[in-house]
């Protein structure tokens, strides 16, 4: 039902995030992403793909390797996007729609494998910069409705 969800609403000619039809496809995404990472991290898990315990060398190496591919994927994209005048549904190919996803949860795996506790850092940050980008460009556009 969620992926029937985000087809429908991706269905748009054009990525606005100001709109509020492509905000909420971007909520779903967020959602859908929350349970992907939860998902990746059980398997992981389960099938003990990785150590779960290691020391990391440095502190501020897993969380220089967990937050900055986060922010950049998380709240760069969006941003990215939403600054390129047209970036049109019809004109991307399969593969283009691929890229994103194979790059967040790749580089998810990837710091899984390296360190968890950096791929831990990694989901949060994601998360969490994906939706205040998504949040700050709609809310923005509506305050800026509203003043003027």
């Amino acid at each position: 039902m969620a992926l029937s969800v985000v087809h429908r609403l991706s269905a748009a000619e054009t990525v606005d995030f100001t709109e509020t039809r492509t905000f909420l496809l971007g909520v779903v995404q967020l959602l859908l992403a929350a349970v992907g990472f939860g998902l990746l991290f059980v398997a992981v898990a389960a099938f003990r793909l990785a150590r779960l315990d290691p020391t990391p060398e440095s502190a501020v190496l897993s969380v220089l390797l967990g937050v900055v591919p986060a922010v950049g994927l998380g709240a760069g994209v969006p941003y990215l996007v939403q600054r390129r005048d047209g970036v049109g549904r019809e004109a991307r190919s399969p593969a283009a729609e691929a890229t994103g996803p194979l790059l967040t949860f790749g580089t998810y795996l990837l710091l899984f494998g390296y360190d968890p506790v950096s791929s831990v850092l990694f989901a949060v940050a994601y998360l969490t910069s994906r939706g205040a980008a998504l949040v700050g460009i709609y809310g923005g556009a509506r305050v800026r409705a509203a003043l003027g």
